[in-house]
């Protein structure tokens, strides 16, 4: 009789963001400084353009006070951007070993000194920054999904009329339709 050879069997788990940036979809972005207060707001998101072809899975995003001062940030889906809102130029591929390096579909957008509360959309939930601190979200691991013509914004939101500096920090991946 033959003696069986019995390997465990090994079970491989490769969390998306992982896969993810592997496969050269996996992207991170920071908004320019956002100054706030004395009755304005600062805005800061991810726009899925319409046309993308594309679904967005949000991973993290981090919110930096370079204030004395705590403030709200709210967290909205599909949401409209302020008008004032311009793009960031502070995105990237997180492999850089890709080349030529892949562009997102998506376009990240902030804005500073906005006077418009945030439109449509849901707001989902809120966090206070505390002064001089950096509040890093859970990973969401992409259960938070953006279609088409969606979006995913942070709006930063002053308890009076100091004023306050911070920036915001998002993650994503992206998968076509």
């Amino acid at each position: 009789m033959q003696k069986e050879n019995k390997q465990p069997i090994q079970v491989v788990n490769i969390p998306s963001p992982s896969l993810n940036s592997k496969l050269g979809r996996y992207f991170i972005g920071k908004t320019e400084l956002l100054n706030f207060g004395g009755g304005y707001y600062a805005w800061g998101g991810i726009v899925n353009p319409i046309n993308s072809g594309v679904n967005l899975y949000i991973d993290l995003f981090t919110i930096t006070n370079f204030s004395a001062q705590n403030f709200i940030s709210e967290i909205w889906l599909n949401a409209d951007p302020p008008k004032n809102a311009v793009d960031s130029f502070n995105v990237t591929p997180t492999n850089q070993a890709v080349t030529p390096p892949p562009t997102p579909k998506a376009v990240m957008k902030n804005a500073g000194y906005s006077t418009e509360p945030m439109t449509k959309g849901v707001n989902i939930f809120d966090r206070i920054v505390t002064q001089n601190f950096t509040l890093v979200s859970d990973s969401h691991n992409g259960s938070i999904i953006i279609g088409p013509g969606g979006s995913f914004s942070i709006l930063l939101r002053p308890p009076g009329f100091q004023y306050i500096a911070g920036t915001i920090v998002l993650t994503w991946w992206e998968e076509s339709k």
